[in-house]
């Protein structure tokens, strides 16, 4: 049996050894340390938070190597401690531990021997861990030196790169400064100064000395080594000539070409293109971004991101012919790109194609998959609710869409979608809108709630005006039908949803209109704010409340609101009643009901009563069905109609339809006398 647990044992020993990674141990600080000990090893703690970037790179990518474990587990007992959780917080106190991830190196004895902040490259990394192996390159042999004023310059030049390896901003700056005092030219040109000149930026005395001596520099560092700094610098010098408030950044740009025409760095040209692609950005020369886009080869250094964001900085003056120009290299940069960058790339172009389109850019995406796309963009959808038998349907389709000022508004504030009502999933999306009129537009929220509805479309720029309404949560429908569920019963927020109520057709519109009257006085009721309600014979119908109050109060309404709109609200319904019978569609109005109708018109003293009675006039000759007698009413009554004359000639159509010629003839001389005016 201990046999078989020595097997056992040497086989998990052998499995840690060889294993590929950083073996982390799952112990306590306390047990860390005594295993060290017992060792006679070194130990080395990863300080990381689960939200930080850096630390999850080095936990998913660099750790997990085959070259990091045989580096490491055999010189360190390995152990990780979340900052925030368990013994962390406390370790975070003792140690200070103030950026993310750190890295210590401690004796057996809980002391740090040394320090490192960040992460990086695995043979980067490597090399400063080496320093901290090294009692004589580690920061607390160093830190203790230094405290004594023994150093020597190449000690300062270690010193420097620890301190600045282990983010100890202040003591590197001020040691750098008493390097610079003591060190010469031909020093700064050694390999021991090469780590703290390497992180000298552009324009920099450091980067001048590199720039005035790089055949000393390519022979004591090696020309890639060169090569890789100066690149980065003039990547970095280039970049930031885009940033806001840089000052003179075209006579930057001057300089770097003028420096790059003497070198020869392994990526000039990208770094040429890329600094003509910055020129053409600050002088607004769109041709020449899209010219270099197209010069583009590959993604090796980032090339296409720079395309990106150079289109993006002339964005507001491309127009969309030169955007057209653009879209083209959508198969070309997709080629360069990985499986991740090809997503990136393939919304870009498809926002390019949105921009460029001119009036509105209807995807074709099914209902599932648009509300993913407004979730993933964070986004509102505007969907066009339509039926191809309707007329209004096809004139925003085929007329008001089709405006590039109508297109541009909806491209840029909405994913835009159009479902038929009556095939495919539109039946079902009918029904969950609520939609009972067309066209009916749904602006839909990323969660796929309701924003707002509107009924029936209109001319360009007053449709725009409508869909704005849904950007205010004061006009917004499904923000007030929100309010109301929520238990809102103000009396202004209850006027104002029954208004966007009546406007988007909605049958619900009168039981909010009669909680609302039900708790406003009779001084509100007459005041213009309350219009809307007695103004609409649908929400105050007759023989209701609200007419029996608007036929009370008529002489208070006049004062408020004018005689003429009240007198017009109150014959609203007869006059309609009178139209249908003179358009042939009144079957349900007798000559009785018509004698009643002439009754109610002069019991109310209208102001426009003389209209009123002779239209009633030629209704109840409409009702003989005696085209003859029709006509003497049209050649009486007509002239006293002024502008109404020509509805009602237009609703008199069918009744006279079959009129013989000597008809047809009286009723054309009666047309040119009273409505071509």
């Amino acid at each position: 049996m201990k046999s078989l647990i020595s097997i056992i044992t040497l086989l998990m020993l052998n499995l840690i050894a060889f294993g590929q990674g950083v073996n982390f141990e799952h112990i306590t600080f306390d047990e860390a340390l005594a295993k060290a000990k017992a060792e006679n090893k070194l130990v080395f703690m990863d300080c990381y938070t689960s939200w930080c970037g850096p630390c999850k790179y080095m936990t998913e990518t660099i750790f997990p190597q085959e070259k990091a474990g045989e580096f490491f587990n055999p010189k360190f007992v390995c152990v990780k401690f979340d900052m925030e959780k368990g013994e962390g917080p406390e370790l975070a106190k003792r140690f200070g531990v103030r950026a993310y991830p750190t890295f210590l190196i401690l004796r057996p004895d809980g002391t740090v021997q040394h320090k490192i902040v960040g992460g990086g490259d695995l043979d980067r990394f490597i090399a400063k861990v080496e320093k901290g192996l090294n009692e004589k390159t580690s920061l607390d042999y160093l830190n203790k030196i230094y405290e004594k004023g023994k150093m020597n310059k190449k000690q300062l030049m270690t010193y420097s790169v620890v301190l600045n390896e282990a983010y100890e901003k202040d003591k590197s700056e001020k040691v750098g400064k008493e390097l610079d005092a003591v060190l010469k030219e031909k020093d700064k040109m050694k390999k021991e100064y090469w780590p703290i000149l390497e992180r000298s930026p552009y324009g920099s005395d450091n980067f001048k000395l590199v720039l005035n001596n790089i055949g000393t520099f390519n022979k004591n560092i090696g020309k890639e080594k060169v090569d890789k700094y100066l690149t980065s610098c003039y990547t970095n010098a280039i970049n930031n000539t885009m940033r806001p408030n840089t000052k003179e950044p075209l006579k930057v740009l001057q300089q770097i070409q003028e420096e790059l025409t003497k070198l020869d760095l392994a990526d000039q040209a990208t770094l040429t293109r890329s600094l003509e692609l910055n020129q053409a950005c600050l002088e607004k020369n769109i041709n020449k971004v899209i010219e270099l886009a197209g010069q583009v080869e590959s993604n090796k250094n980032g090339e296409l991101w720079s395309i990106f964001n150079a289109i993006n900085s002339v964005r507001g003056n491309i127009s969309k012919e030169d955007l057209n120009k653009i879209i083209v290299l959508e198969d070309k940069f997709l080629g360069f790109a990985d499986e991740n960058g090809k997503t990136y790339i393939k919304n870009y172009f498809e926002n390019l194609k949105i921009a460029a389109h001119v009036g509105v850019y209807f995807q074709d995406l099914s209902y599932e998959d648009a509300l993913a796309k407004a979730k993933q963009q964070g986004r509102k959808l505007f969907i066009d609710c339509y039926t191809t038998w309707c007329g209004p349907c096809k004139y925003m389709s085929e007329t008001v869409f089709k405006q590039e000022k109508v297109g541009d508004f909806l491209n840029l504030n909405f994913i835009c979608l159009k479902y038929d009502m009556e095939k495919g999933e539109g039946p079902e999306l009918a029904k969950k809108f609520g939609v009972r009129a067309y066209p009916t537009f749904v602006i839909v929220n990323p969660d796929g709630t309701i924003r707002h509805k509107l009924v029936g479309g209109g001319e360009g720029e007053q449709f725009i005006e409508r869909v704005k309404e849904s950007f205010d949560d004061n006009k917004a429908l499904g923000v007030l039908d929100a309010k109301y569920n929520n238990g809102d019963r103000d009396k202004a927020f209850l006027a104002q949803y029954a208004q966007v109520m009546v406007a988007n057709y909605d049958p619900n519109a009168k039981a909010i209109v009669d909680e609302l009257l039900k708790i406003s006085t009779d001084e509100e009721k007459l005041s213009e704010d309350y219009w809307f309600i007695f103004g609409n014979s649908e929400l105050s119908p007759k023989d209701s409340e609200a007419a029996k109050f608007l036929i009370d109060n008529r002489s208070k309404f006049n004062e408020t609101i004018g005689k003429e709109k009240v007198d017009n609200r109150l014959s609203e319904g007869l006059f309609r009643e009178i139209l249908m019978v003179i358009a042939g569609r009144g079957q349900k109005t007798d000559v009785k009901r018509l004698d009643a109708i002439g009754r109610e018109v002069k019991a109310l003293k209208l102001s426009n009563e003389k209209t009123l009675l002779s239209s009633l006039a030629i209704a109840k000759a409409v009702k003989t069905e005696n085209i003859d007698k029709i006509l003497a009413a049209c050649e009486k009554e007509l002239p006293k109609l002024g502008k109404n004359s020509q509805m009602i000639a237009y609703y008199l159509s069918g009744s006279l339809a079959k009129a013989n010629d000597t008809q047809k003839a009286r009723w054309q001389k009666i047309i040119q006398t009273n409505t071509e005016k």
